[in-house]
């Protein structure tokens, strides 16, 4: 079975227990896949570290929650004008603060030196007239950067976000001591074989809703999907902090 399609399926299983919300047995699965008859010689195998297999098939985060009480985890994403830090500019940061149960999100857009390209215009949806009236860089992560204390950074692709975060800070006088968890490293130790690891390859293959522009916040929350899902994957019933997981 090629490993994108056992992905999916597997995916859709969790969604179902999840809908639920309470352990099924293992005919109740099968019909979530349309299948009739005896299913255990097909449900068994898409049962990856997710699945909790009692008397019925339950899922590893009715026990443990993610993260783990005690870590705060932040997870981050930037939009700039294209893809050289240095030359590049940011023009939008979105990142999400989860600590104890509470979501604190923080998203704003941040003036250029110079306008975007139409390209960028139109992978982003941002229009040039908004980015004229936004706070400069500088302005935003004075706001941003007490969020990101004594958390675990969590960045899909991080080296690309980090080429622009970590200059922009140390030019604040900041210094980024963060342990980073490269959310793209991560989904190549759970979902091994697929072809591409991009966000919107990873939203497929996990039946996450396509999207339509690239915008901070929405990647972000789009990262902490795929972050789930593969953190139970690679767990499976042995609770460990994000960042002992993405070491």
């Amino acid at each position: 079975m090629e490993a994108a399609f056992r992905y999916r399926m597997a995916t859709r299983l969790a969604r179902r227990l999840r809908e639920a919300g309470r352990p099924l047995p293992l005919p109740a699965l099968g019909e979530a896949l349309g299948l009739r008859g005896p299913v255990e010689r097909v449900v068994r195998p898409l049962l990856d570290g997710r699945f909790l297999l009692e008397e019925g098939v339950g899922l590893w985060e009715w026990r443990y929650p993610f993260p783990l009480e005690g870590e705060a985890v932040v997870v981050l994403d930037l939009e700039t004008t294209g893809l050289a830090p240095g030359l590049d500019e940011v023009i939008e940061v979105g990142l999400l603060r989860l600590e104890g149960g509470r979501r604190l999100p923080f998203q704003s857009l941040v003036r250029p030196s110079r306008p975007p390209s139409p390209f960028v215009e139109r992978l982003t949806g941002i229009p040039r007239e908004a980015l004229e009236e936004a706070p400069s860089l500088e302005e935003v992560l004075e706001k941003a950067y007490p969020l990101l204390a004594d958390a675990t950074l969590v960045i899909h692709n991080a080296a690309f976000d980090l080429g622009f975060l970590r200059p922009a800070l140390e030019g604040l006088g900041y210094r980024l001591e963060n342990p980073v968890v490269d959310s793209l490293r991560l989904a190549r130790r759970g979902l091994p074989g697929l072809r591409r690891y991009g966000l919107d390859a990873l939203s497929e293959v996990l039946e996450l809703p396509r999207r339509t522009c690239h915008r901070a916040l929405e990647d972000v929350e789009r990262t902490l999907a795929v972050v789930h899902e593969v953190y139970y994957m690679l767990t499976s019933g042995r609770p460990r902090t994000l960042w002992e997981l993405g070491r």
